[in-house]
């Protein structure tokens, strides 16, 4: 379902002419919990949409740099959803559901 964030330039190229989403996900915010299982359920019924789990605990430095090269504020939750190498939606703590990522994704 959700790949590893390797390298935050493969990611941005990886939204070259389609969406991606990218997840900052708090292991320790019972909020983070509630927003991933809304991300998960989306995936599940939402196949072929390329998505990536970044724990901010463990990769801090990578939050970082898709925080400098996006120039989106970092928070966790966060959901962004990219197109064409910028974040075209990005969605923080509540506001992350599976009917706002599915707005988030519709041409």
């Amino acid at each position: 379902m959700y790949q590893t964030i390797k390298d935050v330039e493969q990611v941005i190229k990886e939204s070259e002419g389609k969406r991606v989403l990218v997840f900052k996900h708090s292991a320790t915010c019972p909020i983070s919990a509630s927003a991933k299982r809304q991300v998960d359920s989306f995936l599940e019924k939402n196949h072929g949409i390329p998505a990536y789990l970044l724990v901010v605990q463990k990769e801090r430095p990578l939050s970082n740099e898709l925080e400098n090269r996006l120039g989106v504020k970092h928070e966790s939750p966060q959901l962004l959803i990219l197109k064409d190498g910028r974040a075209e939606v990005v969605l923080n703590h509540y506001e992350i559901s599976q009917e706002t990522i599915a707005k988030g994704v519709v041409d």
